[in-house]
């Protein structure tokens, strides 16, 4: 019985072990992202602000900032589509180890049950 029990709190663990590993792939991957973009960010304002520097029109100055402004804008919506992609998978798979650990703490809870059972027949039987 003690045995059953222990491994029924270790299977317990399980599921929280995958959510570790599944919470600790999301973070990685987010940060790793940032890690990306603010690199590339910052490498694409030193070479835009040295293009502005060069620049000897206005005009010229102006429209440069406008377009790098619109890709700057563009680069921060893809960048913000990967990551809600990321996210909704990480929920997703949460989900998957949330419904399957559900399965199987109610399978696992009713064999133990039927052990107890099983246990206090053989108890109920030697005492009479």
């Amino acid at each position: 019985m003690y045995e059953d029990f222990m491994k029924m709190a270790q299977d317990s663990l399980k599921p929280m072990m995958k959510m570790a590993e599944n919470n600790t792939a999301l973070m990685v991957k987010l940060m790793q992202s940032q890690a990306d973009t603010a690199a590339e960010m910052m490498q694409s304002n030193l070479a835009h602000l040295q293009a502005l520097v060069e620049t000897k029109d206005m005009n010229a100055a102006i429209e440069m900032q406008q377009k790098y402004v619109e890709a700057l804008n563009e680069k921060l919506m893809t960048v913000t589509k990967e990551n809600s992609a990321v996210i909704e998978a990480a929920i997703t798979e949460a989900g998957k180890i949330f419904e399957g650990s559900l399965a199987e703490v109610q399978a696992q809870a009713k064999k133990t049950a039927q052990n107890i059972e099983k246990e206090m027949t053989k108890a109920r039987k030697k005492a009479a």
